[in-house]
């Protein structure tokens, strides 16, 4: 169901309210609290914190990738404007749906990119990968929109790199 008129023109996420809990032991066990944030058009959102302050869980959460694990996620509303301008309320989406939003509209960067990154593929392949996923850009195009992200971040050596 569109959302279209609750965002500012300039919001491309709005989360409000956003709690989330885990059992453990028989004990519910709160990891978030009441999280609220608006992130606007050409803005990046850094989430710091201690180690188990809940930063993961929060990106996991947005990307509705931490039910699997067993959390209890309740939230207000999880707007998020989607390249197209559609405005969507991301735990409405299933979850075919929500594979088509990750990574073409939202993504997470991990601390830890030996957990994200696949040794056995180049790190430009996984990248194509999902170029292809997501813009449907055939093997070659996708390779070489890798090589001009890689550039645009200044990777050295980035045709080394995608082969």
């Amino acid at each position: 169901m569109p959302h279209s008129d609750e965002l500012d023109s300039r919001d491309v996420l709005s989360v409000s309210g956003l709690n989330i809990a885990f059992h453990h032991e028989g004990q519910q066990v709160d990891a978030v609290r009441n999280v609220s944030l608006r992130l606007k058009r050409g803005e990046t959102l850094a989430i710091v914190g201690e180690s188990g302050s809940g930063k993961s869980v929060t990106a996991l959460a947005l990307m509705r990738l931490i039910e699997q694990s067993g959390a209890n996620v309740r939230c207000g509303e999880m707007l998020l404007r989607r390249r197209n301008r559609q405005v969507i309320e991301l735990s409405e989406q299933s979850d075919a749906q929500m594979r088509r939003v990750r990574g073409a509209d939202i993504a997470m960067i991990f601390q830890e990119p030996m957990t994200s990154l696949n040794p056995v593929f180049t790190v430009g392949e996984q990248i194509a990968e999902s170029i292809r996923l997501h813009q449907g850009a055939s093997h070659e195009e996708a390779l070489a929109e890798a090589k001009r992200m890689l550039d645009q971040v200044r990777i050295p050596e980035s045709q080394a790199i995608l082969s």
